[in-house]
């Protein structure tokens, strides 16, 4: 019988300072990406996401809480979520956990950086209908990265399913 596909999902959110998400980049993989925003970031849209997982949701930093905030569904409870952050950290020996100095460390690069020195930007530039591709790019580019980032740390420490499930967010 032929193993099932393992099909993880990554999420990166983007949010105002007053906690409402406005942008959600997702990938189940380091080929297939998608956002969501505008009237397509609603709960049955984000929900949906979550259809083909059958193994983790990584997430970065406070993403995974902020999302079951906005969308009031408690996702940790029906699958295995790890935050990334925890598992750089358990296994990388560095000053920053910066995703921008974790891409730079292990050789990832992207086009959109201004970004990572300034929140207020990426808010202002979200308003802004001829700036908006930036932001989306940046998004994008922070969902890929993560997604090359954890499949290049998970290869070089032999990361395996008991640590992550170990670390898993209750």
């Amino acid at each position: 019988m032929a193993k099932e596909k393992v099909i993880n999902l990554y999420i990166d959110a983007e949010w105002y300072l007053n906690q409402r998400i406005f942008l959600i980049g997702y990938s189940y993989d380091n080929k297939y990406f998608g956002q969501l925003y505008g009237k397509k970031l609603t709960s049955k849209n984000f929900k949906k996401l979550f259809s083909k997982v059958n193994c983790s949701v990584f997430c970065y930093g406070p993403d995974t809480g902020m999302l079951e905030k906005f969308f009031k569904w408690k996702f940790r409870d029906k699958f295995r979520c790890v935050n990334l952050m925890k598992v750089f950290k358990d296994h990388i020996k560095t000053g920053s956990f910066k995703l921008k100095d974790l891409e730079h460390k292990f050789g990832i690069r992207r086009q959109v950086v201004k970004y990572k020195t300034s929140i207020f930007q990426i808010w202002r530039d979200w308003r802004n209908p001829t700036k908006k591709k930036a932001v989306l790019l940046y998004n994008k580019e922070d969902v890929i990265n993560l997604v090359r980032l954890a499949l290049k740390i998970f290869k070089k420490f032999k990361i395996k399913d008991e640590y992550l499930e170990s670390i898993k967010l209750k």
